[in-house]
């Protein structure tokens, strides 16, 4: 278990989660300066305004063959509008990483472009010491990373242990399923264990996966710091409007529960 600084005496009610974290902030402080910034490294952006830059070689080509990262551009921007957007394209297919762009890409996210949030849709299934400095950079500089905990396949199996999710310094988010009345269910889909801090619904159209999952969350982070959350305590304010599901409190199945992400 990464984190040990919450205690649930019960079940919380399944409010969605964005609607509790704008209602409790004090109305002095419900409008930032500045707009949020979300960099998310993927895949590229097909959205006719995307707005970053590509460490692939030419900078300026944010083309996405895949589809996954205009996707995500999508749900985080979904769930906060007012959010600036920036692609940092890292890799151009889902079955290769290029760690080398991705730490690049995490230097830039805070130092060129200042991220408040950062989202990272895919996993490493080994430790990198490289990729931890960069992402222990992005932490010092106040930057709330969030990745994906990753799905079940032949490189990833059961008891994986998926990054940078795992590292303490990011909010790892499974995905979960939705059954027909509407409510979070578990899914041999998705891998779980000591990386997952919560979880959230993971469609995407035709499409599913704990990619999704932390857009939606990184969407309602986005929301909550541009209504005035402090980034040093935006984890205690997600675990405070979860819906506990599983074991009471923490397990490595939901983590501390399932961020309705849906007003």
């Amino acid at each position: 278990m990464k984190r040990t600084i919450f205690t649930f005496a019960g079940r919380a009610l399944a409010l969605p989660a964005i609607l509790i974290l704008l209602t409790i902030l004090p109305w002095e402080t419900c409008c930032a300066a500045e707009p949020v910034t979300v960099c998310i490294l993927d895949s590229g952006c097909g959205e006719d305004d995307a707005e970053g830059e590509s460490f692939l070689g030419d900078p300026d080509d944010l083309t996405d063959s895949i589809g996954h990262g205009t996707r995500i551009c999508s749900l985080v921007r979904s769930g906060a509008p007012e959010a600036k957007v920036i692609m940092l394209k890292c890799f151009e297919s889902q079955d290769t990483v290029n760690e080398e762009a991705i730490i690049s890409a995490l230097h830039a996210a805070v130092d060129t472009y200042h991220a408040d949030v950062i989202n990272m849709s895919w996993t490493l299934a080994d430790k990198s010491d490289a990729l931890h400095e960069a992402i222990l950079h992005a932490s010092d500089q106040g930057a709330v990373l969030v990745a994906c905990t990753g799905n079940l396949s032949l490189s990833t199996g059961l008891g994986t242990v998926a990054y940078p999710a795992a590292w303490d310094e990011v909010i790892g988010v499974a995905g979960v399923d939705l059954n027909d009345a509407g409510e979070p269910q578990t899914s041999l889909w998705y891998l779980y264990g000591e990386a997952v801090d919560f979880c959230a619904r993971s469609d995407c159209g035709d499409d599913k996966g704990s990619s999704y999952a932390a857009a939606r969350v990184s969407g309602l982070i986005a929301a909550a710091l541009s209504n005035g959350a402090e980034p040093s305590r935006i984890v205690e304010h997600l675990a405070e409007n979860v819906q506990d599901m599983g074991d009471p409190g923490y397990d490595e199945r939901f983590g501390w529960g399932y961020l309705e992400t849906e007003p």
